[in-house]
């Protein structure tokens, strides 16, 4: 194999990851709605880091060229519903407590606006952070490099394209706040 070749066959397997594949396959033979709590248990054999007492109704969906252990972090006592998916070329965060409803989708690849001929210029990676206690309803899509505040509820079907604070009701699209929630 001439190094060309090789190094383009090298690129396009990278993202295999052959453990969390099994793991995954593994995982997928548990139907939706069971094994809440077994779950997380074997996508931590796959090297996965999802925090104790976090509960997943489904198996998760990860697409891109970061690996899932490096880049995906569920912290503690969270519940994640059914077909999330993250996309990881960056890092993503989930920390304590966070509730996440059915088919939320995280990104963190976007393109620079690119010339006439071709839009989707360079990609880019930016990360995502969700603070602790949020909880995000169904079908919420949180686009790269935004952070959503402790305490925060986002309403479903948001599109969530900046930063939302801690403590606030937000909702649309795009998101944006309602109104302020209580802090303690």
């Amino acid at each position: 194999m001439n190094g060309s070749v090789k190094s383009l066959f090298v690129s396009e397997i990278e993202g295999l990851h052959p453990r969390w594949r099994l793991v995954r396959l593994l995982g997928a033979l548990i139907p939706s709605g069971t094994g809440l709590r077994l779950r997380p248990r074997l996508y931590r054999l796959g090297g996965l880091r999802i925090g104790r007492g976090t509960v997943l109704s489904g198996s998760l969906h990860l697409t891109g060229n970061g690996s899932p252990a490096k880049c995906l972090s569920i912290g503690q006592n969270c519940y994640l519903n059914e077909g999330v998916a993250f996309n990881l070329g960056g890092d993503i965060v989930l920390e304590d407590g966070v509730s996440v409803g059915m088919e939320c989708l995280f990104l963190t690849v976007t393109h620079a606006i690119g010339r006439p001929t071709f839009r989707a210029g360079q990609s880019e990676c930016k990360p995502v952070r969700v603070g602790c206690g949020a909880w995000l309803g169904a079908r919420v899509t949180v686009l790269p490099g935004v952070s959503i505040g402790e305490g925060a509820v986002v309403g479903a079907g948001a599109v969530v394209t900046r930063d939302i604070p801690p403590n606030v009701l937000a909702a649309g699209v795009p998101a944006r706040m309602l109104r302020a929630l209580e802090a303690t």
